[in-house]
């Protein structure tokens, strides 16, 4: 940590914001992984020029400057498994083209972006997936979302070798057979594990990607995914709530009560206190108020595998513009002029209802339809991280 502190962007901060910035890594794990240090899940890791970008980056926002620090970028529509939660554009149409892939990254680098999370569908279906990782230079870190389907002791040495840092891999239950059919694919657990194993013996950091649910949270049974994640020796279990998009779009039952999600937020909180466990990353607490917020649209937003530009990726009825047909600066500044502040909410799960309702027959909104839903959706109180950092 106090190699940390004399990092020359937070050297830039007033002192009463350094004296504070520790805090806000109160209730995280900090990991030592090979030569970095990963504080967070969604900060790169330190030290490096992704890092101090993403730094410069939130220094920055205080002047109303914003920049688009993380991209979630959908390479793929394919996938082989049918998870009951999925929330990703449905598996039609042809993948973008390399040449379009990699000139976006191009210009989102040439913009500030300082993290690149690689998804789909299931990106490892993509045979160019090394080449686009590689088109990423050391001005952002790679992390990857993967099912672990189809991935190999060669192509793992090949992706770190192009640049990935690390993967998560997708994991919903403890138990093999229920995560089978929760994936709607036998041999899926199969397929998770063995790739945990291959990841880390190529040397990439490796955690867990868990959909927790309100009977799991009811049964009290998060603990048992926090000891598969230490069983399987990951870096990092990350933990996730349900969210009403692609098939829960209607299943607000499914959704958690903010009862519900205070025992999440409690279970990180507690979780990354012990020593013996892998660090825990819960949405319910990163995008709360005691961290970093929700950033949607305001320094992060998602690129579906048909070129639409949304706030997130739990946001399909929302689009701000396609990279096929508009410049990507035109896109982003139509998004972050709308999504002017950090929240200290999940946007999508304070609105959906609003957005969901006022949306004919559940059809994506068109970018100028998208501009006036979200304009009408409260911003709310500014997250400590933003606070540290001066925006108001």
């Amino acid at each position: 940590m106090l190699k940390l502190l004399k990092n020359k962007q937070i050297q830039r901060l007033p002192k009463r914001s350094l004296l504070g910035f520790t805090k806000l890594f109160k209730y995280e794990k900090i990991i030592k992984f090979q030569d970095k240090i990963v504080l967070s899940i969604y900060m790169p890791p330190f030290p490096g020029k992704a890092f101090d970008r993403y730094l410069e980056a939130a220094i920055l926002s205080k002047t109303g400057k914003l920049t688009p620090s993380t991209v979630n970028f959908a390479i793929t529509h394919r996938c082989n498994y049918n998870c009951w939660h999925c929330g990703a554009t449905p598996k039609k149409g042809e993948d973008l083209s390399l040449s379009l892939i990699k000139d976006t990254i191009k210009k989102f680098q040439d913009m500030g972006t300082s993290i690149f999370a690689i998804t789909g569908g299931e990106p490892l279906l993509r045979e160019d997936l090394p080449e686009i990782i590689k088109s990423i230079d050391d001005r952002s870190s790679v992390f990857m979302f993967t099912t672990g389907y189809g991935l190999t002791e060669e192509k793992a040495k090949e992706l770190k070798k192009a640049g990935l840092f690390g993967l998560m891999i997708s994991l919903d239950h403890y138990t093999p057979e229920i995560h089978d059919k929760l994936r709607g694919f036998k041999g899926a657990y199969k397929n998770a594990t063995d790739a945990v194993k291959i990841a880390q013996k190529a040397g990439l950091y490796v955690g867990i990607s868990s959909l927790i649910t309100r009977e799991i949270i009811q049964k009290n049974e998060i603990l048992k995914f926090l000891e598969l994640a230490q069983n399987l020796q990951v870096q990092e279990a990350m933990m996730i709530e349900p969210h009403p998009t692609g098939k829960l779009l209607e299943s607000d039952e499914s959704m958690l009560t903010p009862e519900e999600r205070k025992q999440f937020i409690n279970f990180h909180k507690w979780a990354n206190r012990k020593r013996k466990y892998p660090r825990v990353s819960s949405f319910s607490f990163i995008e709360s108020g005691e961290s970093l917020g929700c950033t949607a649209g305001y320094s992060y937003l998602y690129i579906d595998a048909e070129g639409n530009i949304r706030p997130c990726d739990f946001s399909p009825l929302l689009r701000f513009g396609n990279i096929k047909k508009e410049k990507i600066e035109d896109i982003w500044k139509r998004l972050s002029t709308t999504f002017n502040k950090p929240r200290s909410f999940c946007f999508v799960l304070g609105n959906y209802k609003t957005i969901r309702e006022r949306s004919k027959d559940r059809k994506t909104y068109t970018p100028e339809q998208s501009v006036q839903v979200c304009k009408n959706c409260p911003s709310g109180k500014i997250p400590l991280f933003y606070r540290k950092f001066g925006v108001r």
